[in-house]
């Protein structure tokens, strides 16, 4: 092992000071260029993830607005026609006034067709509308189109304005019940006069209809989910629906206005995302509304149409990223409920939310979920998905980073030539500077510095490299005798300001825990020495009672030493199989005479049968104290409390309920927290350590705690503890 090592020094020892120099100098370079490569790739990465979340939060927020906009007309339409009827103005007997009503309604609401009808010719107007709309939408315009606008009563009439997207004629559909029960739906011309019968459909109720019920049974705006139109049967629409009231409230009929998919699809396929990202929007049942692919989102059977799964799109784009997320989130809906979750977070640390990631067949995708809720448009709940390949966005990164690796290599060529001048440039005077550097080792500083050729580079590296060994070795130990300090220092100032802490904490616990049991042995004291005479007549019961009192006391002060304990080593529990409703008993006793001065209830409605639960029986008696202590201090005399316990799985639910006056949102999710005292009692001694006591009992028994409230409402305080495995 050793012969190696001796030839490969000696063959070092063989090498020309400029070759010496040359090696780690070109060493270097290399070094430094892969460092800065590496560095420049990964800050590439980076910028690539942040502008592709700042892409992501101006074109999902485009597309919100955008749809928000698009939404709020078939509602706003809708609202008008509600407003009309209610107000009398509308007369819904009047088919032939529905007629010019809705015509009108049509061509206000859809800017397209009006700009278009205004520039044709009147024997143009019939036929225009299909290159107009075709052409309409923009990166930079939304689709303001409303399909179809229709009012159907209560009698069964049927009156219904607008075009199909993919026949893109203009339709009047009539049904007057007064003829028959045949909807007719006729081609009209520009002036909205009928043309040409296109079809019929015999029997045709449209009370029977979903999107006619749901109105009925909401009462009030709803959005229908995707549905197929009548005629001609191969467009796939959502619709919003108002039921329509007279000026007694009565219900007269509905008011439909219909979006038709593919003109949302269109919409979506107009926004351009990077150089080849796309967007789509799915439901929470995984079914698909709207994508920017030339992929429809629904598809036609011989039932009729119906809508495309997500997961079945014939795009594989679509196809992967949604089963990419199914895989990540189980499902469409805690995708909705986690990304909110993370978009909140996101907005309170005003940053942009990071992009997903998944590998595709067309390389690394970005991927952003924006859920699409909104209490303006019931009924709508969807996800809006976008896309990005990478290589949109690492197309130029590589190209510089290419460029910046022929630049490197053409300077590693110049910096090799010049480490060979530079070598043969300090190795001259090196040498003749030997004997001036040996002198300066020895500690000869009087001797002249006298440039001579001679060859004693030996001499001077050992010299040089012996000053430096002992001053580094110097230096390091200086460096670590001051960093031992400075540890040593900081340890000492964090071990006193815990252990400060830590004896605040048991002062102020012990403090709180004995203040219970210690106010109801004085008043139970107070009431003896009100008795007349020098004798004074003690019953058993009250004896009983005060030895008790006297035990828990004890009880409770080995228990804080063990809480304090606790602090560094967490709480030390003796759990056995007790019944809840004896315990509870035992535990409230010491709190009697508080509940008598406070003409207090308590209603201990705990079931004698519940299962046996694995607790420590006095740190749970402390949590029941704690809790009905803390509801009479800060609640009026006369409070009822409602004590409850039900099993639910391997848990029992435990409740502590009073009628008291509540507490206000913001205080709920503090009130754990420690040396936090609620507002209703601002002038109170407690030093808010009690409920934290009992947050830290529970969750010492692997269960949990919380509290509900209202103000003016009562509070419930619940907790959950195991249930004792039997032994048998």
């Amino acid at each position: 092992m050793l012969k190696p090592l001796r030839r490969l020094s000696q063959a070092f020892s063989r090498l020309s000071l400029q070759t010496v120099l040359i090696i780690p100098f070109v060493l270097l370079i290399l070094l430094v260029s892969g460092v800065i490569g590496f560095f420049s790739f990964y800050n590439g990465q980076q910028t690539v993830r942040d502008l592709a979340s700042q892409l992501e939060a101006e074109i999902s927020q485009r597309v919100e607005q955008t749809l928000e906009t698009y939404l709020r007309m078939p509602q706003l339409a809708n609202q008008i026609t509600a407003d009309a009827v209610r107000q009398g103005v509308l007369n819904l007997n009047d088919l032939e006034g529905l007629q010019e009503y809705l015509w009108n309604q049509f061509r206000n609401f859809n800017n397209n067709y009006t700009e278009q009808q205004n520039s044709a010719k009147p024997e143009q107007q019939s036929d225009t509308i299909s290159t107009q709309q075709q052409n309409s939408t923009s990166p930079e315009q939304q689709p303001d189109d409303i399909s179809i606008l229709a009012i159907s009563t209560e009698t069964g009439d049927f009156v219904g304005v607008g075009y199909y997207t993919t026949k893109r004629w203009l339709t009047l559909s009539v049904l007057d019940h007064r003829l028959d029960d045949t909807l007719r739906i006729w081609k009209l011309n520009g002036w909205g006069k009928r043309d040409e019968l296109k079809d019929e459909t015999l029997h045709y109720d449209p009370r029977g209809r979903d999107w006619y019920k749901q109105a009925l049974q909401t009462g009030s705006l709803v959005w229908v989910s995707p549905y197929s139109t009548e005629y001609p049967n191969d467009d796939y629409v959502i619709s919003a629906d108002q039921p329509l009231y007279d000026r007694q409230g009565n219900v007269v009929g509905v008011a439909d206005a219909t979006l038709s998919l593919l003109d949302i699809s269109q919409f979506l396929s107009s926004i351009k995302v990077g150089k080849s990202g796309q967007i789509f929007m799915v439901q929470l049942n995984g079914e698909l509304l709207a994508t920017s692919s030339k992929d429809s989102p629904f598809t036609k059977t011989a039932s009729g149409l119906s809508s495309v799964r997500a997961i079945e799109s014939n795009d594989p784009i679509t196809q992967e990223t949604a089963s990419y997320l199914l895989d990540k989130f189980g499902s469409f809906g805690q995708i909705a409920h986690q990304i909110a979750e993370e978009q909140k977070i996101a907005e309170e640390q005003k940053t942009n939310p990071k992009p997903l990631e998944f590998h595709s067949s067309n390389g690394k995708q970005f991927v952003w979920v924006k859920p699409f809720r909104n209490v303006k448009y019931r009924g709508l709940d969807c996800l809006i998905v976008i896309t990005v390949p990478q290589d949109d966005f690492m197309a130029e990164i590589r190209k510089s980073t290419l460029i910046a690796e022929i630049v490197c290599v053409l300077g590693l060529m110049v910096a090799i030539g010049l480490g060979v001048w530079a070598a043969h440039w300090i190795t001259k005077p090196l040498l003749q500077l030997s004997r001036a550097a040996d002198g300066l080792a020895k500690g000869d500083w009087e001797r002249p510095v006298t440039i001579r050729r001679s060859g004693e580079l030996g001499i001077l590296v050992n010299a040089f490299n012996h000053m430096r060994q002992e001053l580094n070795r110097s230096q390091q130990q200086l460096k670590e005798y001051s960093h031992g300090l400075e540890q040593k220092n900081e340890q000492l100032e964090t071990l006193e300001a815990d252990l400060r802490r830590q004896l605040n904490l048991f002062l102020n616990a012990v403090s709180h825990d004995l203040r219970n049991p210690v106010l109801g042995m004085s008043m139970v004291l107070n009431n003896l020495g009100s008795q007349s005479g020098d004798e004074i007549k003690l019953t058993r019961k009250v004896l009983e009672r005060m030895q008790e009192s006297s035990r828990h006391q004890l009880d409770l002060i080995n228990s804080l030493i063990d809480s304090h304990a606790a602090e560094m080593w967490g709480i030390t529990l003796h759990p056995q199989p007790v019944t809840l409703r004896r315990l509870v008993e035992n535990a409230v006793a010491d709190l009697q005479p508080m509940l008598e001065r406070d003409q207090a209830e308590l209603d201990n409605r705990i079931p004698e049968d519940l299962p046996l639960v694995s607790v420590d029986p006095l740190q749970l008696g402390r949590v029941y104290q704690n809790l009905l202590a803390n509801a009479l201090k800060h609640n009026p005399a006369g409070l009822k409390i409602i004590l409850k316990a039900q099993v639910e799985g391997d848990w029992i639910y435990c409740t502590v309920t009073d009628t008291g006056v509540g507490i206000p949102l913001e205080q709920c999710d503090r009130l754990f927290d420690p040396y936090f005292r609620g507002g209703t009692k601002p002038k109170s001694v407690g030093l808010g350590l009690g409920l934290f006591l009992c947050k830290q009992i529970i969750q010492a028994h692997t269960g949990q705690i919380g509290v509900e409230s209202q103000p003016g409402a009562g509070t419930m305080f619940w907790f959950t503890l195991p249930i004792a495995r039997s032994t048998a």
